[in-house]
């Protein structure tokens, strides 16, 4: 017999895999009674025995239970669990990989329309890290190849850690996306930059005294802005004129910073 434990754990899995309450208790009271009739389930599952019929039913219909035949006598017994779930594995995969086929032929319908519609820009604004983080995941997934970015490095990790600093870089690099970006100069961006090469990204370094106390992405029609931990929020702009001429406002940096090593202040 199972313990309190063991069947709270099949319970709770089989509710994930789609099986009702009802039909959980009818498969636990079968899985532990080697003589099972719609009595017995009756019996410890609380049901009346025309629910408890109609439910062992369904269950033979799913493949999770058989009827076997003990003499004169119909008893219920649990199918082979590595056959009945891994079937139900397949069959989840098959509507899943329908759905994605569906979600992939959608898009670019989607995509096609939205284009077409007025442009309208837009202010969003994120409070804490979960804000950051979602933000980010917007960044890597945006569709386009390449971003740019101005930053302090300290404060990027500050808000979220190097661990995600390094989540970021992974992503970016899976998912095809290079960037330039703007530091401003510390012993981190040193590290960073050393790294370059590997993570699909061209770096220069602001000279000594210029402090950047928040970041800036600008990406596609967009622009993130990511604050100090200190006020905590970030702030999404979605316009085609302010994302084009914080681009102006990068090249025109990154031009300057060109011959960095020869800038004396």
């Amino acid at each position: 017999m199972l313990n309190k434990v063991q069947q709270k754990q099949i319970t709770e899995a089989l509710l994930q895999l789609g099986l009702s309450e009802k039909e959980s208790g009818v498969y636990l009271s079968v899985l532990q009674n080697t003589d099972s009739s719609i009595i017995s389930i009756a019996k410890d599952t609380g049901l009346s025995r025309g629910t408890a019929f109609d439910i062992a039913e369904k269950l033979k219909q799913k493949g999770y239970l058989a009827e076997v035949k003990r003499g004169k006598k119909r008893r219920l017994i649990v199918e082979s669990p590595t056959n009945t779930f891994y079937s139900l594995l397949d069959v989840q995969h098959d509507q899943f990989s329908r759905s994605k086929k569906a979600v992939e032929d959608l898009l670019p319908l989607v995509k096609s329309i939205t284009a077409e519609s007025d442009f309208k820009p837009q202010i969003r604004v994120y409070a804490g890290e979960e804000g950051f983080r979602k933000v980010w995941d917007e960044i890597l997934n945006f569709g386009g190849k390449d971003f740019l970015s101005i930053a302090r490095i300290e404060t990027f990790v500050e808000f979220a850690g190097e661990k995600f600093l390094l989540d970021i870089q992974n992503r970016k690099i899976k998912a095809g996306i290079s960037s330039r970006a703007i530091n401003e100069s510390s012993a981190l961006a040193l590290k960073m930059v050393e790294m370059d090469k590997t993570s699909s990204r061209e770096t220069r370094l602001a000279p000594t005294g210029f402090e950047f106390p928040s970041t800036e992405i600008i990406y596609g029609d967009k622009i993130a802005m990511f604050s100090t931990r200190e006020e905590n929020i970030t702030v999404v702009i979605e316009s085609k004129d302010f994302a084009q001429t914080h681009r102006i406002y990068f090249e025109m940096m990154w031009k300057f910073l060109e011959n960095n090593h020869e800038i004396k202040l």
